[in-house]
């Protein structure tokens, strides 16, 4: 299909070339219709522009092809990295199912209620319980208002 298309662009330019040449009058279009035996001026520039008429027929329908071809295999592309990653991400659970069966590690020993677990705030700085402003007051001490 690419090449079919190469052809016909290089086809459409060299006709565009021509009807350029004969419109800036350096080609003489008397010559070309006595040279192919027409009757007249008439018919050899309506047969210049039928053809030019075909050719960019012709070019419309290469193209749209060529473009319905590359997005059909575009598509198949998109499918087999889909079906891809569904057959990768298949074996990585399969994998993970089975190391997690496999080796079952040792048990976790359970706390005992008297140890608590560490704590994630950062702690405060050591002071003197009665200097601690953390702590809620004592029954004896007055709160700041």
């Amino acid at each position: 299909m690419e090449n079919v298309k190469k052809i016909i662009n290089v086809t459409v330019m060299v006709y565009l070339v021509i009807a350029l040449l004969f419109l800036l009058r350096i080609l003489s279009v008397d010559k070309f219709v006595t040279l192919f035996d027409l009757p007249d001026a008439g018919s050899f520039l309506r047969g210049l522009l039928w053809v030019g008429a075909l050719l960019l027929l012709t070019e419309l329908l290469v193209e749209n092809a060529y473009i319905a071809s590359l997005k059909k295999g575009l598509e198949q592309e998109h499918r087999e990295i889909t079906k891809l990653k569904a057959q990768l991400y298949d074996e990585r659970m399969k994998s993970s199912n089975a190391s997690l069966l496999a080796t079952p590690g040792p048990a976790k020993p359970t706390a005992s209620p008297l140890e608590q677990p560490p704590s994630t705030y950062p702690t405060p700085p050591n002071f003197r319980p009665d200097q601690n402003t953390n702590l809620p007051p004592r029954p004896d001490q007055r709160p700041l208002p």
